[in-house]
């Protein structure tokens, strides 16, 4: 099982210099690529509505677990969100896969009971998150430059 633990950047006024989330693999399971169009859709929503923004804030990705696959990431893409009909926040983290484009690697929250979801559902989250009707304060968090 491979884990990465998002570290993102604290502000300057908080006594803490970071926080982070930890999304569980998917990659392993299901490989996932993010059609060229997804991040476009998202940035033409975010100019239209305000529950949608997008801003630089992830210090750094670290990688915890067996390492079996060795795939080469040039850069994280993390997207929380929450659904209005019920409050509950979920998340995907993307990672930019040396030629195989932008794939979604992981899932947050996740326990340990839970059953892996399949390619469909996260297809349709996906599509879902472009249409965006369906979720309130969709962040698009990209690396710090």
């Amino acid at each position: 099982m491979i884990f990465y633990k998002v570290i993102f950047e604290g502000t300057k006024e908080d006594s803490s210099d970071s926080y982070s989330l930890t999304f569980k693999d998917i990659f392993s399971d299901n490989q996932i690529q993010l059609s060229s169009q997804f991040f476009t859709t998202l940035r033409v929503v975010s100019q239209k509505e305000s529950n949608v923004v997008q801003f630089q804030n992830i210090k750094e990705v670290i990688k915890i677990g067996n390492q079996s696959n060795k795939i080469e990431i040039n850069y994280y893409i993390a997207i929380l969100y929450t659904y209005l009909n019920d409050g509950k926040k979920e998340g995907f983290l993307i990672g930019n896969v040396k030629k195989m484009g932008d794939m979604l690697i992981g899932e947050w929250p996740y326990n340990e009971e839970n059953v892996s979801n399949s390619k469909d559902l996260y297809l349709q989250k996906l599509d879902l998150l472009a249409n965006s009707s369906k979720f309130n304060n969709i962040c698009v968090i990209y690396h710090l430059k």
